[in-house]
């Protein structure tokens, strides 16, 4: 099978197109925000992440050919949307020539896109199933902005919450022990932690 892929670093880029590699699928072309390569007899994902990772960008891998050509329009069995919502619009979505197209980024297709690739029987795998952590974590992200919460401020309630339900428990257990009241008192270094 032919797939191509838009991002191929990143949280969701590069782990899947590790997974389709080693599974037996082709990568023939990766477009990043710097640029766009092809390769019609595929790409090797670990050749380009070390390319990347030793000289910033995809551009001159030598595993493959430069293009200013709209890939994300190209002919693929699989296209996998990575890093940007609304990439494929009312605007492009005719042009699409995918067979299936998985939502590796958070919103890639817009809803009048996806009802134009619904008519031209292209598969639509959504983002929920091939990217739910990212998902979920955008929905945490989200409601904790309008909350105005910061990370911490969250991982202390559940470190504070945790440690007053362990002394609770060590607690319970040693007044069903010793049959009484035995209050635990914590620590200060224990407060702190």
């Amino acid at each position: 099978k032919q797939w191509y892929q838009r991002r191929v670093r990143g949280n969701v880029g590069l782990p899947t197109a590790r997974y389709f590699h080693r599974a037996g699928a082709k990568i023939i072309a990766v477009i990043e925000w710097d640029g766009t390569i092809y390769n019609p007899s595929g790409i090797d994902p670990k050749e380009l992440e070390d390319w990347k990772l030793e000289h910033g960008t995809i551009k001159g891998f030598p595993g493959a050919t430069e293009t200013t050509e709209d890939l994300l329009e190209g002919e693929c069995d699989i296209l996998l949307p990575c890093a940007k919502e609304k990439v494929i619009t009312e605007e492009n979505a005719d042009r699409i020539k995918a067979k299936v197209i998985a939502e590796g980024a958070n919103g890639p297709i817009t809803p009048a896109a996806d009802e134009i690739l619904i008519k031209k029987n292209i598969l639509v795998v959504p983002d929920i199933y091939c990217n739910s952590g990212g998902v979920t974590v955008s929905y945490f992200e989200w409601l904790k902005n309008l909350n105005h919460v910061s990370y911490g401020r969250l991982t202390f309630k559940y470190e504070f919450d945790s440690n007053k339900h362990l002394l609770q428990s060590v607690q319970s257990s040693l007044e069903s022990r010793f049959s009484g009241k035995i209050p635990v008192t914590p620590t200060p270094e224990f407060e702190r932690a």
